[in-house]
């Protein structure tokens, strides 16, 4: 046989192939994905809340990870992340939790408010707790928070940073937890469902970049390696994952302290921003470009809503 009539041969044989083998896997696909067990899996709130939380910890290490392209960043524009970060974190807030807490609660008439402002309390007293018994780094201001110890700063710092994702660890998870409870409501709350929760994480997310961002580069001007700050900046957003699963069980205990789980993340959630994010962010003079960051974060929260509303 002549060489062109060998290759000629050859290449035919290669679709018919990968044809056959489309063929076997495709049906094989199909039914792994029609499988009852893993449908149900899937649907699960815990489940969704978990994957979100995965997700918002691989954001805090993508921004981790822009420290092996610089060695350092400018202060200003490390302020402006941060101010940026705390904007969208109360949009999420006030769009994503409190907004449908008051619309579940409009019911009640004029005390509908009560059960709102106990979760909002409840949660920025137990962020306010978590704060005080915590030991951890504000690197700006060069002080110690929390019980006293003898943790090196690299921890204290990765430490106040794991501070900030625990509330939004929670937001998520009560986010997919309310959406699964919308589901099964006779009414529906038309700020409550799963385009809420994809808000939530989508604004955590981005939010997540930057913070990622501080943490490994305030670590390599402290002169860790490059290899290190990007390591403790991944360990600082274990906590977000961690925190989604007992805010979607709680959301899925009842109906009725569904308002007060959602007003809980979202008071956890201010706490945070009001008490690290905003002073960091204001702490080197750059106030005023900080503060028009943090009202970018916000208006980027409104478009998400509204795009994925």
């Amino acid at each position: 046989m002549q060489p062109d009539a060998r290759q000629e041969l050859f290449c035919r044989a290669i679709p018919a192939r990968r044809t056959r083998i489309q063929a076997i896997d495709l049906p094989i696909l199909q039914e792994v994905l029609m499988d009852p067990t893993l449908s149900s899996i899937i649907r699960e709130p815990v489940a969704q809340a978990t994957v979100a939380g995965l997700l918002s910890w691989l954001s805090v290490s993508l921004g981790a990870a822009f420290i092996f392209t610089r060695r350092e960043f400018s202060r200003k524009a490390m302020d402006c992340l941060l101010g940026a970060a705390g904007g969208m974190m109360l949009g999420a807030s006030f769009f994503g939790l409190l907004q449908p807490a008051m619309e579940l609660t409009a019911h009640m008439g004029r005390t509908g408010f009560i059960p709102v402002v106990f979760g909002l309390m409840l949660g920025a007293g137990f962020l306010l707790l978590l704060d005080r018994a915590l030991p951890h780094l504000h690197l700006v201001q060069d002080t110690t928070e929390g019980i006293s110890t003898r943790w090196r700063r690299s921890v204290l710092l990765v430490t106040a940073m794991a501070l900030h994702h625990i509330p939004e660890g929670l937001a998520i998870g009560v986010g997919y937890g309310a959406a699964a409870a919308e589901s099964g409501m006779a009414t529906g709350i038309e700020s409550l469902g799963m385009s809420t929760a994809l808000v939530l994480t989508a604004s955590i997310m981005l939010q997540n970049l930057p913070e990622g961002m501080v943490v490994s580069t305030a670590l390599r001007a402290e002169g860790y390696s490059a290899k290190k700050s990007f390591f403790y900046g991944v360990l600082s957003g274990v906590t977000a994952p961690i925190g989604a699963i007992p805010g979607a069980l709680a959301a899925g205990v009842t109906a009725g302290i569904l308002p007060v789980a959602l007003a809980f993340a979202a008071g956890a959630m201010i706490y945070v921003v009001f008490e690290e994010v905003i002073p960091e962010a204001n702490a080197s003079g750059n106030g005023n470009a900080a503060s028009l960051s943090c009202i970018f974060g916000v208006c980027l929260v409104i478009a998400l809503t509204t795009l994925l509303g």
